[in-house]
């Protein structure tokens, strides 16, 4: 190891949680190296697609209070960018959302309970007679793509240094320094999604989901089912390729170095479930497969082991919270440095 870290900080892995964290070490005046193994925006791991949904409305007030956290920074990210990057719409939960009603109510957040008549006097779904549903106005989607464009520009801006193609197969602590083969650094923030299982000993599973996309035309809420077992419908807008719609947590592990195809047990049972609820809807036009990299109860990994942050797993559902768990990252790597 050389006597000189040639980077106060090293990022690994740019998908939306490392380029938020780099960003924000970058704005704080550090020194900071991107390494990246693919080229930002490949669709290899999880932060590819045009949308992800953004959300208050939660089961658990920790996670309402974390997505009121991160709006501001999408604001904020916005306003740096000159265009918008979130598209509000709402959101809609259907199924069991008795948790969703109570955390919302105890952060302090509106929303409207309504009837299977006026869902689809509003919104053109259809559901069972009796069924009613949580919409809660502040959510849609955020641009994924453009998202992670805007906070790629915003911490090259800032002095980040980005190494596309440089793969890390290793992160050792060695006490004054972490070594990451061929480069050295005071700190490390590893966010590097489905490969941080076997880099970094994370206790998390890689899951390999099937996402498909559906013909639709105009604005539609988010749209979040909760079903028996748990398993989650989700549909919402894809800008540029219609309506995107899966099943959460329901893929297969899976080794994040094998790209895999999408699976069509998977790819029917979306569509089953659209052509129930989004009359509207068209077409299958095309499936995509993505990683999620999941712990116990869907919790997110942000610690830091020595001079060692981690920055995964976020267990499906991370996207929406980039901002503040960026600078969350971004402040556990400045306790050593």
């Amino acid at each position: 190891m050389s006597a000189v870290a040639d980077a106060e900080v090293a990022v690994v892995g740019a998908g939306v949680m490392g380029l938020a964290a780099a960003r924000a070490l970058a704005r704080a005046g550090r020194d900071v190296v991107l390494c990246e193994q693919f080229a930002v925006g490949h669709d290899r791991g999880s932060s590819h697609g045009s949308s992800r949904i953004v959300r208050l409305s939660y089961p658990d007030a920790r996670w309402v209070g974390l997505a009121q956290e991160s709006y501001p920074g999408w604001r904020a990210l916005e306003a740096e960018h000159g265009g918008p990057l979130l598209d509000l719409h709402g959101t809609l939960d259907l199924g069991e959302w008795g948790a969703n009603r109570d955390a919302l109510t105890a952060c302090g957040v509106t929303f409207e309970v309504l009837d299977a008549a006026e869902i689809e006097r509003r919104f053109g779904l259809r559901l069972e007679a009796g069924a009613r549903g949580l919409f809660q106005a502040e959510g849609g989607i955020v641009r994924a793509d453009l998202a992670q464009r805007a906070l790629l520009e915003s911490a090259l801006a800032a002095g980040v240094e980005l190494q596309e193609g440089f793969r890390v197969t290793a992160v050792a602590d060695e006490g004054d320094a972490v070594s990451l083969g061929g480069l050295t650094a005071r700190a490390a923030v590893v966010t590097a999604g489905p490969w941080a299982p076997a880099l970094l000993d994370v206790d998390a599973v890689p899951t390999l989901e099937t996402a498909s996309y559906f013909s639709y035309d105009g604005p539609v809420p988010s749209v979040i089912e909760t079903g028996a077992g748990g398993v989650h419908g989700y549909a919402l807008l894809a800008p540029g390729a219609g309506l995107k719609a899966g099943l959460h947590q329901t893929g297969r592990p899976a080794d994040p170095d094998d790209s895999g195809e999408p699976d069509p047990e998977l790819v029917e049972r979306a569509r089953s479930w659209i052509a129930a609820r989004f009359p509207r809807a068209g077409e299958l036009l095309r499936s995509e497969t993505c990683f999620y990299t999941t712990r116990a109860d869907d919790e997110f990994l942000v610690e830091r082991r020595g001079r060692v942050v981690v920055g995964s797993a976020c267990s499906g559902h991370g996207f929406k919270f980039a901002p503040a768990i960026g600078d969350r990252l971004a402040a556990l790597s400045a306790e050593v440095l």
